[in-house]
Parts: C-alpha cells; structure tokens; sequence
C-alpha cells in the first residue's frame, strides 16, 4: 500500500509544527482513528474483478483498524449510490461495513428519492444534510442535519453539507427539496453541537467541493469562515490530497481539511491522540485500497 502520512507533534499543549490541529477539550487520555470515503459511486457492487477487489480490502482495512484501535469512526462524504445499479444494495454494504454516518451527494439522488428512503428504511445509517430542507419529501423522516457518537465518554457531533442542488441534480428527482445556505448553516449547526449538546469534537461531512475557481462554496472556503468545525471530510470534486491540509478558521483556529479521491481508490485515515485535555501527536494519510489500474 502507498501511504503519504503527516504528522504534528505537541509539545506542552503547543503546535510544533505549522498551525497544527485543534486543541479540543477532551478529559483524560483519549485516542480517536477517522476512516472516511466520498464518492464511491457504488464502485464495490458488479461484475468487475475491481469493485470485488475494493469491497474486500476495504473491509480487511477496516476491520485491521477496529482491531488495534479502541475507538473508530466509518464516514463517507456522499455520492455512495450508482445510478445504473439495478440491484439497489449500496447502503446495504454501508450498514455492513459499520459506517457511522454519511452525508448526502448529489448521486445520491440519481434514482429519486423514494428509491434511497427505501434503502435507508431496510438499512438505517445516519444520513445527514443539515442545509437540505426535507420536510415535503419521502426523506423527511429518514435524513437529519447531524448526529452525535459517543467514544469512550466522549460526545462527537457530526454534520452533513449537499452541494447546490441547481444544476447537480435534476429538477424531477428533488422536487420538495430546499436548499439554504451552507455556510450560514454549518456555523449554526456547529454552535448547536459545540454549546447545546457539549460535543467535543464537531466533524462536518462535506458534499461541497474541495475549491472551485469562482465564487462557488467550497471546503477551502467553508473553513476560513466557520467557528467550531475541527474537522471537514470532503467529496463531489473527486480530488485527490496528498494529505490533510490545516486552515485557520474565523477565531485563528485550525479546521482540518482532507479529501480521499473518489471510486474507493483511497481510503482517508486521521489518528487524533490526546493527553491531559490537549492533541500531542495527530497523523493523517490516505491509504490505497482498490485496484490500481481501476476501469472508468
């Protein structure tokens, strides 16, 4: 496996290196591994020796983490279902695999809306939208702007972001949807997490973009901007980081920010480690996991 790995050293609660990663309030000595994907694009289902090579080394990966790992998170950044998959099973393989939560893609929407709240009622995972009004659609019930984990004690509130519905999914297939603005909501949903609920850590599931060179809202933009996001697992622009990168936020903070490419290629892996309420050691590298000549 190729791996490009980061890593920040802490010293006294002070960042050695760079702006570093956010000093979060966790008490005591807590580890925490993130395992994430975006736009699968229901690349593990079908005939192709690919898909199959994917689904098996994700799950070995995954399971190999669970292992030597006390305490581990399973996101995807949206785009999970293919719309020419017939058999409909995608959410399926995500409810065995253990994801946590996911946010919701514009592919997801690809075969409408009745067919993906029947997945998500025969395969219940948080499936997270906070700027996607729902109210007059067969998600209503199904889909909710955040969801909150429990590790070791500690409260994590995670967020979803869709991409701008006009022009990425037709008409037809989100009629009822609304869509508000992501980055008025992102702050609020994060201050509701941050002070209502008492997470510790905010993550925010992305479906954005990684950077557009118009005025588009992207991830790069959504950071400099937010307070109380710490993390942003990105998707939809298919890119591919070396590794995470680290933002400043509006309060001189610093947001983590990573994308793993797209079709299960990579798999992004972030190890926060904590001791005496402060990060000493967080390292970052997303992992190669299917095959490598992978067929378009």
């Amino acid at each position: 496996m190729q791996r490009r790995t980061f890593i920040h050293q802490f010293g006294l609660g002070a960042v050695a290196l760079g702006t570093g990663i956010p000093q979060l309030d966790f008490s005591g000595d807590f580890s925490l591994s993130i395992l994430h994907t975006n736009d699968l694009h229901g690349r593990f289902e079908g005939n192709k020796a690919a898909y199959h090579v994917f689904a098996q080394q994700a799950r070995q990966f995954v399971q190999k983490i669970r292992q030597e790992q006390a305490h581990v998170l399973l996101l995807d950044a949206g785009d999970v279902l293919n719309p020419s998959n017939s058999k409909g099973e995608e959410l399926a393989w995500m409810k065995g695999m253990g994801y946590d939560a996911f946010a919701l893609g514009n592919h997801d929407f690809d075969r409408g809306m009745q067919d993906l709240s029947s997945q998500l009622s025969k395969n219940p995972i948080p499936a997270l939208a906070a700027n996607y009004q729902l109210a007059d659609t067969p998600l209503v019930k199904l889909v909710k702007p955040y969801h909150i984990v429990e590790k070791a004690g500690q409260r994590i509130g995670i967020m979803g972001l869709g991409v701008n519905p006009e022009g990425s999914i037709p008409q037809l297939l989100r009629e009822g949807l609304v869509y508000t603005d992501p980055l008025a909501t992102a702050n609020q949903v994060a201050v509701e997490l941050k002070e209502k609920h008492a997470c510790n850590l905010v993550i925010c599931l992305s479906h954005l973009g990684y950077h557009y060179k118009d005025e588009q809202i992207s991830d790069l933009k959504l950071a400099p901007q937010s307070r109380h996001i710490d993390i942003i697992i990105g998707g939809h622009t298919h890119t591919f980081l070396p590794e995470p990168i680290v933002v400043n936020n509006l309060d001189g903070k610093p947001v983590l920010i990573n994308h793993a490419g797209w079709g299960g290629l990579l798999m992004g892996r972030i190890d926060l480690q904590y001791s005496n309420g402060a990060i000493r050691v967080a390292k970052g590298e997303n992992v190669a996991i299917g095959a490598q000549n992978w067929a378009a």
